[in-house]
């Protein structure tokens, strides 16, 4: 009895889990589409400000050169775990692809644990979804602030999509390039050369935010696809010990059939 009465406890606990695995497994779902969507408007508004850019491109200030004196590393994470080896893939990406003294920005409290303390690191929150990206994207923009100095500079991103860990630089632009259209170009209301800054400027943050819609992307596939193999998992577990209980209960039931025929 008291065997089956610790699997039945068992049986209760697994079902317990199912529950929050569920609602978990659910809320990724519900965000994943959200952020999908957003992600693809998002990229939109890249392609068109990219246009922009390009026939901007004469009015910009000196371009900065394309070899800058330093750059500045920024790492894409999760804000909450339970998402496989989303994080530890961007840093395994990092280290091996810089010497690990470059400037360095953690977005996402699962990477701060990652880094030891250093000079020139900033530890920034991430964004729980599609809703928060934005105000994660003016903390990054401060913190590159901050740490560009008065030098050159140039600007990697670097985040797990669904290939895989990848980097981009974002900064020398790479839309800065002048086009053919140089020769005449767009009137503007402001002078030339502000409108262009402008758009560099909105080009930069929505770049940004663009890949950090992906990022939350890709970790909340991954926590998805997490939570239904543990799901799978507790369902043969709790399949395993059903059978167990059935078992012991019948033995039970045969032992109480011998007691009463011993007492007759």
């Amino acid at each position: 009895m008291s065997q089956r009465r610790e699997v039945e406890a068992r049986l209760a606990l697994f079902d317990e889990l199912s529950g929050i695995l569920g609602a978990m497994r659910s809320f990724a779902l519900a965000e994943l589409r959200k952020v999908g969507k957003r992600e693809s408007a998002q990229q939109r508004v890249v392609a068109a400000l990219a246009v922009a850019l390009d026939d901007l491109a004469g009015s910009l200030p000196e371009p900065v050169s394309s070899n800058p004196t330093h750059d500045i590393w920024l790492l894409f994470g999760s804000v909450r775990g339970f998402c496989g080896s989303f994080n530890e893939d961007v840093m395994v990406f990092w280290r091996a692809e810089t010497t690990q003294q470059s400037p360095l920005i953690l977005v996402g409290e699962r990477l701060h644990a990652m880094v030891d303390e250093r000079e020139a690191l900033q530890r920034l929150n991430g964004a729980d979804g599609g809703l928060d990206a934005p105000a994660a994207i003016d903390r990054i923009l401060a913190a590159i602030a901050e740490l560009r100095g008065s030098g050159e500079f140039g600007l990697m991103a670097c985040l797990r999509d669904e290939q895989g860990p990848r980097a981009q630089r974002l900064w020398p632009l790479a839309a800065a390039a002048p086009n053919t259209n140089s020769n005449n170009p767009p009137l503007t209301y402001q002078p030339a050369r502000e409108v262009a800054t402008g758009v560099a400027e909105h080009y930069l943050f929505h770049t940004l935010l663009a890949l950090l819609l992906r990022s939350i992307r890709v970790e909340n596939h991954m926590r998805l696809m997490q939570m239904e193999t543990a799901l799978r998992h507790l369902e043969r577990g709790s399949d395993d010990l059903q059978r167990q209980r059935n078992r012991l209960r019948q033995e039970e039931i045969v032992e109480e059939i011998e007691l009463m025929v011993g007492r007759r």
